[in-house]
């Protein structure tokens, strides 16, 4: 049974009905008087225990506030032993009301089976008082749902539904405002116009219909006709289920800009700060695109329902467990790369606490205004080891490398001595560091490698000659040392594997996992400036083998054909003195801006912003293998790419998707660049598919692949670690 004390909740309603139980919702019948307040509350306990009595559910799942509901739902689940599950409203950790009842819902949610929360916000919250919580979405409806309802009537003007109860939290006299600054538009406003004071009322435009409240099927019915959707709010934690309905319903979509439904809702949405004039701009756009931003939502809706029936089978599996979920599972990386600055990592270590896993993070200091934990860290521990990388000269890495190998080692070991790991995940360089895992691998934990870089070929591209040869044979030996030591290898392109399938490598002891990152990230909303813009961006490490030369030396070729152009190196790397150099005696040091290592969400915004991304690798042996990752970024930001003819690369993205240029010619990579910039719509054409393409490439696709690799179920875990790794092989069985 799923009980809410409202008069309706559709979030309840859904989810009893995807539990296969009954939603309860009840309100009080007497009157709203705060001084009834106590006894509507003790009416409101007697009913829902009656209720509970009377149907004996096997779970019950119960929303708060008001707290008292969920106090009432734990003793009669703690007196009939059956597990008790809390569904917080946004409210709950962020409303002025419910502030006095933080310590009273924390005792709570510590004695529930589960916490439901609606934000990473949240999640984080929950996780960091040692309660298992599982961030559940809204459930998101479809059109059956609006055909139910009565069709509105129809209008001769562009419509736009403003969807609310009319609550103080919403900015209803700015929207009325908005209204009159779009006087051929009309505005269908829901919700009680009794909350609103008389004066709002009467300065309502003659534009604006305030429906009045609308039963679901009627609501549903009206949002589906509407040309747009918009909602607005001033609170800064709510997550709107109207948004979820529109999405749903595959509806252009306007929210004010609040950092909760941005994240949340930026893949679809247009967003809009609660002033009248930004508003109507807002919904000028959302009118002009609608086609766009209908495909949009439509889009965003499908990975929605994703992440609700993945977040409902965890809590079905939670609910399947007899008893207090079991302890959670351990997982261990070791990497030399920082965290959370590495957009890779960052990536694996959270989808690992998301479901419910513990993760202990050794790796080196990073950036220090990005080595901040992100949203929904509370089961992340890192390790932080005082080594930065910093490129220089060659007899710097060995040093480097063997310095953070040993503490590396040291840390593990003492990791591995006081916890069980049922997975120790090491990425190189150097292949090596994989050693640094024996404690918890001799404890039993499965050892995966992941090989960001096939370090022959690195090697082999970087030296040449005699000691070339020398140190490509030494980079194999250990590289094989580390491959029959690790029990499985995660290469990064189907290209590498083919290369380690060579080199001896079986197949079932390798998975391919592309360096990709989440579809539903934080990505930025695409610039509507960018059309017009000039600017060129590649963000790298500025090393010679990434070719970042060949895009300067462009750049000077493009100077007199188009004067206006700028690039954008974002990156920071033992390259950046001769790049600038280089760019000085080309006479474009203008037109090039060097930012120097930056934040991954301020790269993505960046990148968001710029006409053109550029992918100017070598063919040297080694840029053969690569996928780049900034290649998926552009295309996952739809950014049109110009980028190197490369096999790896050539995999994945056919011609029609990037512009190709010889590896290290500059006269047809200007070429590439000035051939989209005339030819604007064949530009965006290609951007779409190579959007498209990256979708498919996208870690909400990859994702299995990883966790198979890990040995751990796809569809097992979640904050409240119900997670299970399958046991690791026997070593002989790893071994043969």
């Amino acid at each position: 049974m799923a009980v809410a004390w409202a008069a309706f909740q559709p979030r309840t309603v859904a989810l009893a009905a995807a539990l296969g139980g009954d939603a309860l919702l009840l309100t009080s019948r007497l009157g709203p008087r705060a001084a009834l307040l106590p006894l509507r509350y003790l009416d409101g306990a007697v009913r829902t225990w009656r209720h509970l009595e009377r149907r004996r559910p096997a779970c019950v799942v119960v929303v708060t506030p008001p707290v008292t509901a969920p106090l009432v739902a734990w003793l009669w689940c703690r007196l009939r032993a059956r597990p008790l599950v809390v569904d917080c409203h946004t409210d709950t950790f962020h409303g002025s009301r419910w502030r006095w009842a933080r310590p009273l819902h924390r005792w709570l949610l510590r004695r529930s089976r589960a916490a439901l929360v609606h934000t990473e916000e949240a999640l984080e919250l929950v996780e960091g008082w040692d309660v298992p919580a599982l961030l559940l979405p809204d459930d998101v409806p479809d059109a059956v749902g609006a055909a139910a309802g009565p069709s509105p009537e129809p209008s001769a003007r562009p419509t736009v539904l403003v969807a609310g109860s009319l609550d103080d939290n919403e900015p209803v006299a700015d929207v009325l405002a908005a209204a009159a600054l779009l006087p051929v538009v009309e505005f269908r406003v829901t919700g009680d116009p009794g909350r609103l004071p008389a004066g709002v009322r009467e300065s309502a435009p003659a534009n604006v219909v305030l429906t009045g409240f609308l039963a679901y099927p009627a609501f549903l019915a009206a949002m589906a006709a509407a040309d747009t959707v918009a909602v607005f709010s001033t609170d800064p934690h709510i997550m709107n289920r109207a948004a979820f309905e529109a999405v749903g319903l595959g509806r252009p979509l306007v929210l004010s800009d609040l950092p909760g439904l941005r994240r949340r809702f930026g893949g679809a949405a247009l967003f809009a700060d609660n002033r009248p004039p930004e508003m109507a701009e807002a919904l000028r756009r959302a009118l002009a695109g609608r086609e766009t931003l209908a495909e949009r939502s439509r889009a965003l809706a499908d990975d929605l329902r994703r992440q609700h029936t993945l977040a409902l089978e965890r809590l079905r599996a939670l609910l399947a467990e007899r008893g207090r979920a079991p302890a959670r599972r351990r997982v261990l990386r070791i990497t030399q790369h920082p965290f959370p600055a590495d957009s890779i990592v960052r990536r694996d270590v959270l989808e690992l606490a998301g479901r419910g896993f513990e993760v202990d993070v050794v790796c080196a200091a990073g950036p220090r205004r990005d080595d901040v934990l992100p949203a929904g860290s509370g089961a992340i521990r890192v390790h932080r080891i005082p080594i930065r990388h910093r490129r220089g000269s060659t007899l710097r890495y060995p040093l480097e490398y063997a310095a953070f190998f040993l503490a590396a080692t040291a840390v593990a070991g003492a990791l591995g001595l006081r916890r069980r790991y049922a997975v120790v995940q090491v990425d190189n360089l150097p292949d090596l560091l994989v050693f640094a895992a024996a404690v918890p691998r001799l404890r039993g934990a499965r050892l995966v490698l992941t090989l960001y870089e096939l370090t022959p070929e690195m090697v082999a591209a970087r030296f040449t000659g005699r000691l070339g040869r020398l140190l490509t044979g030494v980079a194999r030996t250990m590289e094989a040392a580390a491959v029959r030591w690790a029990d499985h290898v995660i290469a990064i392109s189907e290209p590498c594997r083919q290369v380690l399938r060579a080199r001896g490598v079986p197949d079932e002891r390798m998975t391919v996992v592309l360096n990709t990152t989440p579809w539903n990230g934080s990505r930025p909303e695409p610039s509507p400036e960018r059309a017009r813009t000039r600017v060129l961006i590649t963000h790298t490490t500025l090393v010679e083998r990434y070719g970042v030369q060949v895009a300067v030396e462009a750049l000077a070729l493009l100077r007199p054909r188009r004067p206006d152009l700028t690039l954008e190196v974002v990156g920071g790397g033992e390259q950046l003195p001769e790049l600038v150099r280089l760019a000085a005696e080309l006479g474009v040091d203008q037109q090039i801006v060097f930012t120097g290592q930056l934040p991954w969400s301020e790269t993505l915004a960046r990148v968001s912003r710029a006409r053109l991304g550029i992918v100017p690798l070598l063919a040297d042996g080694y840029g053969e293998l690569m996928l780049p990752t900034k290649l998926l970024e552009y295309a996952w930001l739809g950014v049109p790419a110009v980028c190197s003819r490369l096999p790896a690369i050539q995999a994945y993205f056919p011609p029609e998707a990037v512009a190709y240029a010889a590896p290290g010619d500059p006269r047809e990579l200007a070429d590439q660049i000035d051939r989209l910039l005339r030819q604007p719509e064949r530009t965006e054409r290609q951007a779409a598919l190579a959007s498209r393409i990256a979708r498919r490439l996208a870690w909400e696709e990859v994702r299995p692949h990883y966790l198979a690799a890990l040995g751990l179920d796809a569809t097992a875990g979640s904050g409240t670690g119900a997670a299970t790794a399958s046991e690791p092989a026997p070593r002989d069985a790893v071994a043969g």
